[in-house]
């Protein structure tokens, strides 16, 4: 029996998406999530066919290198941590009447609770390897792209509509699900608000993350509903994630389809960006008769920025961190040891990367970041079907928007949002091979390519 690469991968599409992100196998603590240990095990799967002689990949592809720099980053950042220990200045502790934040910590508790936090960030950066080394190498052309595409959208409407129930019905549809083995690691099924209209997480840890997921998925289940023609259906999926994005009230979500939008208006044909700007005001119109008050909550969020408490509170932060930082400048004192516990909440995974990881690291993560959407932009460039340049116009810009959205939150604390952005460059690579394979006849062009068979075992 041969299993598919795509198989791995829609799999993991399920379980980043549809189950809720606080349910854990408690043993295992945070990375103990489904999809992580799903991720873990595409890791291994890679590893078995890579070693076996079933990966026809060879060589120091520029996915390969970039992220051999950044898997020897984090560990370096875990070795060092781990070396020289961790710098907690008196002055770094959230100033809130919070209980956890008043309680003196014993310097043998902090070390050792933070040791085992850095394990926990080497075990989710193993399920985020797997998902993009599987995705990148294991998908075996634009029909395989297209699949997961098909996935994406269908689980990203699924969880659209649960949020769109939970909005306009103020429960939590995602706490009640009930699956044997798991449980929760933290409380949530409470519907959060901002200025009296709620706020949406659907199977989110959070709203933020909600609502930067959405925006990822959004234009990728466009993309399937322009060029699926069979069926009405398709547009489902891609307009219950499009009213359901603004519903989490995020100002990192509105950045993120900003930003994705940008780069998928500028690249599209001329009457494609008519059409769009036909249709955006009667979206807009239709958002306000459908859901009263919640556009104008979301203006607010910009037109307010001077006197947020939320903004104030995330730029008084710096100097503070930036001290933690000067610790350890270099190699980080590792993934996932920066707890709000003993130090504070940082809405900026930038400047949590720089801590945790160093400047050496945040550069490689910069780099293969990058590589990935100009791999991505690549795959455009070299086809010539339109189909496949859109899907790699797509795979760009929602990689671009998810990880400027990185700026305005702590977004590889929320596991749907960090194990979408590598799945998005995991397709980048896929995009990029799939767009260098000459078809062997005029028919084949987005069909599997025979050379790829990794992920298939019998």
């Amino acid at each position: 029996m041969h299993i598919p690469a795509a198989f791995f991968i829609a799999v993991y599409a399920f379980l980043i998406l549809c189950i809720p992100s606080q349910l854990i196998i408690r043993p295992i603590g945070s990375p103990g999530t489904p999809a992580n240990l799903w991720g873990i095990f595409c890791l291994l799967w890679w590893v078995v066919a890579t070693l076996g002689g079933q990966n026809r990949v060879h060589g120091w592809t520029p996915t390969r290198t970039t992220f051999g720099l950044l898997a020897l980053a984090v560990l370096t950042s875990y070795a060092a941590g781990t070396a020289t220990g961790w710098y907690a200045p008196a002055n770094i502790h959230q100033r809130t009447d919070e209980l956890w934040t008043l309680v003196l910590v014993h310097p043998d508790a902090m070390n050792e609770k933070i040791i085992s936090a850095a394990d926990r960030g080497l075990l989710s950066f193993m399920g985020w390897a797997g998902v993009m080394l599987l995705t990148c190498e294991g998908l075996r052309g634009w029909r395989d792209l297209e699949l997961i595409v098909t996935w994406l959208s269908r689980f990203g409407g699924f969880i659209a509509a649960l949020g769109i129930i939970q909005y306009f019905s103020g429960v939590d549809i995602a706490a009640l699900f009930s699956i044997p083995g798991l449980s929760a690691n933290s409380e949530f099924g409470a519907v959060t608000t901002r200025s009296v209209i709620n706020r949406v997480s659907s199977t989110a840890a959070h709203p933020i993350a909600f609502g930067v997921v959405m925006a990822g998925l959004f234009f990728l289940a466009l993309h399937r509903s322009l060029f699926t023609r069979t069926s009405k259906l398709s547009w489902v999926p891609t307009l219950l994630i499009g009213i359901a994005l603004p519903m989490s009230v995020s100002r990192s979500a509105i950045l993120a389809i900003a930003i994705i939008g940008i780069v998928v208006f500028t690249g599209w044909p001329s009457r494609w960006r008519f059409a769009a700007l036909l249709i955006l005001p009667f979206a807009v119109v239709g958002m306000r008769l459908l859901a009263p008050g919640l556009l104008g909550t979301i203006r607010s969020l910009f037109t307010n920025l001077g006197v947020d408490p939320s903004v104030s509170g995330r730029t008084q932060d710096y100097d503070v961190m930036l001290g933690v930082y000067a610790h350890n400048p270099l190699l980080g004192q590792g993934l996932y040891t920066f707890l709000p516990r003993y130090y504070r909440i940082v809405d900026n995974q930038v400047l949590m990367s720089l801590i945790e990881l160093g400047a050496l690291g945040l550069t490689v993560l910069i780099i293969f970041i990058t590589t990935g959407y100009l791999l991505a932009r690549g795959a455009r460039r070299r086809s010539s079907d339109p189909r496949e340049r859109d899907l790699a116009l797509v795979i760009s810009g929602s990689i671009l928007g998810v990880v400027l959205s990185y700026f305005t939150f702590d977004a590889w604390a929320y596991p749907m949002v960090a194990g979408l952005t590598f799945l998005l460059i995991g397709m980048a690579g896929a995009a990029s091979r799939a767009s260098r394979w000459e078809p062997q006849t005029p028919g084949q062009r987005s069909g599997s390519h025979p050379a790829a068979p990794l992920g298939a075992a019998s």
